[in-house]
């Protein structure tokens, strides 16, 4: 998982990123609104987050079902529990 800090129209979203996710994965993030594909890789899908409440609900969410392996700055590697 990674996040990069972005602006469109003027307006700074934070934009997060996962990579690497498997076919069982799926369901799980498009019930987080992470369903748009980066460019040509299917392996690799973000969603644009608008507000710290909405970082905070979609993050928990995350840690809910992934355990923290190693945090690189904006880098969070993550593993099934």
């Amino acid at each position: 998982m990674t996040a990069n800090r972005i602006k469109i129209e003027g307006k700074p979203l934070l934009k997060l990123n996962i990579h690497d996710f498997d076919k069982d994965d799926i369901s799980f993030l498009d019930s987080l609104g992470i369903d748009q594909l980066e460019a040509d890789s299917t392996n690799w899908r973000y969603i644009y987050i608008h507000s710290q409440e909405d970082f905070l609900r979609t993050r928990s969410a995350i840690l809910e079902r992934y355990r923290v392996l190693e945090e690189k700055g904006p880098r969070v590697f993550l593993e099934a529990k």
